[in-house]
């Protein structure tokens, strides 16, 4: 295909959108000026929020070993 760079997506629960529920993996060409965006406007969480969940995550990989 020869394409200049590859898109890979992975929709993994309803709540990320998948539509087929089994394992579903897209794997998309993309060459320049192809016009296919991909547009996420993630919404603003507090630092104090975001603070908390590194830490969650710090506490989990040690307790993991």
């Amino acid at each position: 295909m020869r394409c200049e760079g590859i898109n890979v997506l992975l929709c993994d629960g309803a709540a990320a959108f998948q539509t087929v529920f089994h394992f579903h993996l897209h794997v998309i060409p993309r060459y320049t000026g192809d016009g296919w965006t991909i547009k996420a406007t993630p919404p603003e969480r507090e630092r104090s929020l975001l603070d908390r969940d590194a830490q969650a995550i710090r506490d989990a990989v040690a307790a993991a070993g």
